[in-house]
């Protein structure tokens, strides 16, 4: 899971940070390319703020709620109602997969607290305390599939995969740059890293180097198929591209497009897509991972969406924007769903 504008910043405190805007236009294969337009979603006096913040989007194993940080909590919805649930002066930079606990970052360490109560489970060192001057030295952090692995990385590079349990330490190796995503394989053997430098992918285990992509994209998430065959990222351009593991042959990309947060199905055949400089999602169905080989274009948000999320059955699929907040989307048609998803308020001007 990556933190790109808070950086996985201490999460005790409101957060402020900047978001991507852009345009939207309707069509098969993917948008033009360009540099991202920056703006503001919102205006505390001087200070510009996110509403909803887009680098992650974590739905509940039930599907019934999703969970994002807003400016100054955390904030739960219900799928059903919309209903909006804050816990103020909260935050996290990932969420176990049972939702049990949620990931916090201390200095160098990886602070697991209950999601319900905010108690301190467990404390995971072993990461360098870099100093900074804003945000954290850590830069991503991901539980494993199953909950049993967290692994996080750090400003020099470096990167730790632990016991959630015990916080024993399984691996440590040292990036050739600061990775921005992390996501584990779905049995939890591998560990893919991107944002930064190219997509690498690392054995749990002992840290080695199964597979680089050199001609991949320097932005953008990576995620996994559920079979473990196939990992989704930026590749040349950044365009959204599947490539084969081990090997990390590509085998299929959607050019004119700049990734920026991505998801796969439960079917493993439907990814879904943000990209920069749009406001746009797309679903596309790559021919390599089964599908008919094309992408929709799912439009309304007002602000460039971040990190999507699929309902556990697949049959819906959530994303969010920071000033607009979260949205359904029904997969099948490419509709928004009925649902309405309240938003929270902003800070008070001043």
């Amino acid at each position: 899971m990556r933190r790109r504008g808070r950086a996985a910043a201490a999460v005790a405190a409101p957060v402020l940070g900047l978001v991507l805007l852009g345009g939207c236009g309707d069509d098969e294969a993917g948008a033009g390319r360009g540099g991202p337009a920056t703006g503001s979603t919102g205006v505390a006096g001087d200070v510009p703020f996110e509403l909803v913040t887009t680098d992650d989007l974590v739905v509940s194993p039930d599907g019934g709620r999703v969970l994002a940080d807003c400016w100054d909590a955390l904030c739960t919805w219900d799928t059903g109602s919309g209903r909006l649930a804050r816990d103020p002066d909260r935050g996290q930079v990932a969420v176990a997969p049972d939702w049990s606990t949620v990931a916090t970052v201390d200095g160098g360490d990886v602070v697991l607290v209950g999601l319900d109560d905010g108690e301190p489970v467990r404390t995971l060192r072993g990461l360098p305390d870099a100093e900074v001057t804003d945000g954290s030295p850590v830069t991503a952090v991901a539980y494993s599939p199953d909950g049993a692995l967290v692994a996080a990385a750090g400003l020099d590079g470096s990167v730790r995969v632990w016991a959630a349990d015990d916080g024993s330490e399984r691996a440590a190796f040292t990036a050739a740059y600061a990775p921005q995503a992390l996501a584990f394989s779905p049995d939890g053997s591998l560990l893919a890293l991107a944002g930064g430098g190219p997509v690498e992918v690392r054995g749990t285990d002992d840290g080695e180097l199964v597979g680089a992509v050199e001609e991949s994209g320097r932005n953008g998430a990576v995620a996994w198929t559920p079979d473990g065959r196939h990992l989704v990222g930026p590749g040349t351009d950044e365009a959204p591209t599947a490539w084969r593991v081990p090997g990390l042959e590509p085998v299929d990309d959607l050019p004119g497009v700049r990734l920026h947060e991505v998801a796969v199905a439960p079917d493993g055949r439907t990814v879904a897509v943000t990209a920069f400089d749009t406001t746009a999602v797309r679903l596309w169905r790559p021919e390599a991972l089964g599908g008919p080989g094309r992408a929709r274009t799912l439009a309304g948000h007002v602000g460039e969406p971040g990190a999507v999320a699929f309902a556990p059955d697949g049959a819906t699929l959530w994303s969010v924007a920071a000033d607009d907040g979260v949205r359904g989307w029904d997969v099948r048609s490419g509709r928004p769903t009925a649902t309405t998803f309240a938003l929270p308020a902003g800070p008070p001007a001043g």
